[in-house]
């Protein structure tokens, strides 16, 4: 009631001041319009002000970063510097390692063409040695007489030899068939001054033992003149057409001086019977009185002897080639380490043209950065000169706005003062009475109301616990109920055992009376039993024994019987043997003693080689190997199941993976395409192995090129990732999706779009999402806001007045 009556005197009040308002309106208006003014004035004048601490921010951010640009001007000049000299170090390296190079090129190539060379004279040479020691070796064999000519003429100064004859004489070619005819076996002898020098010659040849030697001392040769007989045919005296040194003219006369030259072999047989040594042009010598003729037809003088000389020549040869080849392995070592040298000096020539090109490419770079810094400089500049400019403007615009809302301050404040109404302040002090008032009763009205319903709470519990403690006395009736019941059964039962009882005592007594009746006659039946146990034992005793023989008998009669079985199985056997054989009827009887130990001998020798178990170990084998081929038979037709129920099994699995891979790639396409135009799909790895293999995650957004889910910006990647979620979810949905921030680096239309596709998803599943943009918090249905207050968290809900509430 007081409530009530204090709203009257409200509703009172409230007349008042809506009478009090219409009067105040007017000139609220008017205040409202200078109000108006003045906040678009502010407003103007706080832009204005926004705007010339920007333009200054911009200013000290432009000049900042002019101090920064100058000072990365600095660094990047001496940068630049620091390349130069780099670049031309590089230059000079590469032009010094490129001389080096080409420096040791030559080197190079003039070794080879040294070894080459070489090579050349050691293959010359080579083959000359073995060619002449092929031949100085078939000499050396057979020890000719030019082999001491040779090996003494090397000493021939030392020892006082003259020279050989063929070296000192000459002739005509048309009379040299005569002179080798001859002087044949002087033609190479050694020609000394005398006889001393002879034999210290000879001694020599003794001493070395030198196989042929011949010497002619020239002071030892008499003078002598031929007297030659008038003879047409006669040419003349030998000697007379030989030459040689003067010194050495007795030596014509000891070869020659005795031979006549004749024109013909007539004559020259002739004269030679007649005692004169002749000679033919032709090369025929006769001796005196024709006691030998020398025929020489085309002999020559053999160089043996030089060949022989030059053997010492030869060794030399061989071991100038042994040092040629020693020098040419020198010189193929010096052309290994001029190519290491060279590799070294190409490699060092690539490190340091790719150094060259690298510090190139950041000179030119650095270039580019100067030019860049310098441009942005300038713009800088032009952009701190036009803030200025603009802040000279604002100042003058921003004066010109804090007149004016000084002005319009005046004129409300003015307007305030002089319209004031004290009927308004009544009526706000009246009004503020009442609502204490009415707060106060409310607050009282809200206590009651507590503690009614603290009052009807307890109301409900004690209502409960009646129906519970009714639930329990019903269920104590029923209890009580089941146990009367269960009590007459007993007391029934205890009325039939309390028959049964006075039935068992007459039947104790009667009992009792029988045992006293055998008690009174026990003393004169205890002689009676100890007769009959003593019979029964002896008797007993019979039985047993009795039993015994029996037993034996009947076991001697199992063992004829078996023995007797035996005796006609074998007869039977013995029977078909002897029917096998021919025997029909059963032949007359005869002593087999001596034939059975035969056999019995020959038996045991068998049985010592034959296996006797191999029929018993055959059957087990055969049966084993039955029994094994049985198994692996069902073992075969185990496995073949278990790979059909494999094979299936793969296939089933194989299916049902691209079903849901051909669903998710569907529902990925569908929602991508949605969320930003662009396209996404799954590719399979390796189709033929889709188990072993991977998935790639494919993306290409509008207007760029397609790539993997992992070379993706991260802004991307969390669409990306969403979006194979919600694919997920229309594969196997489920009741809840948590979302915490999933929108965080998504644009405004990006987020408005995940917002609209989650809406659509709701519908069959609840998605509860963590999010600060506000596209995704107007989609929710139920949103709840977390703020701090002096230190503690609070919670704000609200809810879509459209969704239905949920009744109990």
């Amino acid at each position: 009631e007081q409530i009530k009556l204090i709203e009257s005197e409200l509703s009172q009040v409230y007349k008042q001041q809506s009478h009090a308002i219409a009067q105040r309106k007017e000139i609220d208006n008017k205040i409202q319009g200078l109000n108006q003014k003045l906040n678009h004035a502010k407003l103007e004048f706080s832009k204005l002000e926004s705007e010339i601490a920007d333009s200054k921010s911009k200013i000290e951010t432009n000049k900042n970063r002019l101090a920064e640009i100058d000072s990365e001007s600095a660094k990047l000049l001496t940068l630049k510097s620091r390349l130069e000299s780099i670049i031309e170090n590089h230059k000079a390296t590469i032009a010094e390692l490129r001389g080096r190079i080409s420096e040791h090129t030559s080197k190079h190539g003039k070794i080879e063409h040294d070894i080459d060379e070489l090579n050349f004279i050691l293959e010359k040479a080579a083959k000359a040695a073995a060619q002449f020691d092929a031949k100085i070796r078939v000499v050396k064999s057979i020890m000719h007489e030019d082999y001491t000519i040779a090996h003494l003429k090397e000493h021939r100064a030392e020892l006082g030899i003259e020279g050989l004859v063929y070296e000192m004489i000459s002739w005509d070619k048309e009379y040299e068939r005569a002179v080798l005819a001859a002087a044949s076996d002087w033609i190479k002898s050694f020609v000394v001054q005398d006889f001393g020098t002879l034999l210290s010659l000879a001694e020599v040849a003794r001493s070395k033992k030198l196989p042929k030697l011949k010497i002619i001392p020239l002071e030892a040769i008499p003078k002598f003149s031929l007297s030659v007989p008038k003879d047409s045919e006669i040419l003349g005296v030998l000697s007379n057409f030989v030459r040689c040194d003067a010194k050495y003219a007795p030596l014509l006369t000891f070869l020659f001086g005795n031979v006549l030259l004749v024109k013909n072999q007539d004559a020259g047989l002739r004269l030679s019977k007649a005692g004169y040594k002749t000679v033919t042009i032709d090369g025929e010598f006769f001796e005196a009185k024709a006691t030998a003729v020398v025929i020489d037809i085309n002999s020559k003088i053999s160089k043996v002897t030089k060949i022989i000389s030059m053997s010492t020549s030869v060794e030399g040869l061989h071991q100038s080639i042994s040092l040629l080849k020693k020098y040419i392995l020198k010189k193929r070592t010096v052309i290994k380490k001029v190519d290491g040298i060279i590799q070294n000096y190409r490699e060092r020539l690539s490190i340091s043209e790719t150094g060259l090109a690298n510090t190139d490419i950041s000179y030119s770079d650095l270039k580019l950065k100067i030019s860049a810094i310098e441009k942005t400089k300038s713009q800088l500049e032009t952009r701190v000169s036009q803030l200025d400019r603009n802040i000279e403007k604002l100042t003058l615009d921003c004066s010109k706005e804090e007149s004016l809302i000084a002005s319009l301050e005046e004129r409300i404040t003015l307007m305030q003062e002089n319209y004031a109404d004290g009927e308004n302040n009544r009526i706000a002090s009246e009004l503020n009475r009442l609502n204490e008032r009415r707060s106060e009763l409310m607050g009282k009205q809200s206590t009651i109301v507590n503690e009614l319903r603290e009052k009807e709470s307890q109301l409900a519990t004690l209502s409960a616990q009646e129906i519970g403690e009714k639930t329990k006395m019903q269920n104590l009736r029923e209890e009580q109920s089941s146990l009367n019941h269960e009590k007459h059964d007993i007391e029934t039962r205890l009325n039939q055992i309390a028959k049964d009882k006075d039935i068992a005592n007459e039947n104790l007594v009667k009992l009792r009376e029988k045992e006293q009746n055998l008690i009174a006659t026990s003393g004169t039946s205890i002689s009676k039993l100890t007769e009959f146990d003593t019979t029964l034992s002896s008797l007993n005793e019979k039985e047993r024994q009795i039993t015994r023989e029996i037993n034996s008998l009947e076991r001697q009669s199992d063992t004829l019987s078996r023995d007797i079985r035996d005796i006609v199985e074998n007869e039977v056997k013995i029977q078909k043997v002897l029917e096998k054989y021919g025997y029909q009827e059963i032949t007359e009887t005869f002593e087999v003693d001596s034939m059975l130990s035969s056999l019995e001998s020959e038996m045991n020798s068998l049985t010592s080689k034959l296996n006797a178990t191999a029929p018993q170990t055959f059957v087990e084998v055969s049966t084993g190997y039955r029994s094994m081929s049985d198994r692996k038979n069902e073992l075969e037709e185990e496995r073949n199941a278990i790979v059909r129920f494999i094979e299936e099994i793969d296939k089933d699995k194989r299916q049902t993976f691209l079903e849901a891979f051909d669903k998710v790639d569907k529902e990925i396409r569908d929602a991508f395409h949605t969320m930003t135009g662009g396209e996404a799909w799954l590719e399979l790895q390796n189709e033929d192995d889709i188990f072993n293999s991977g998935i790639s995650y494919l993306i290409q957004f509008p207007s760029k090129p397609k790539r993997e889910s992992t070379s993706i910006s991260g802004g991307e990647k969390t669409l990306a990732a969403i979006v194979f979620v919600l694919a997920l979810q229309k594969l196997k949905p489920s009741a809840f999706y948590l979302f915490d921030e999933v929108d965080a680096h998504l644009d405004a239309p990006n987020s408005e779009k995940l917002a609209k596709i989650i809406e659509q998803r709701s519908a069959g599943s609840q998605f509860i999402m963590v999010s600060l943009k506000d596209s995704v918090v107007q989609k929710a249905k139920l949103i709840y806001g977390v703020f701090p207050k002096n230190g503690v968290s609070h919670v704000v809900t609200y809810k879509d007045k459209r969704i239905p509430s949920i009744t109990s």
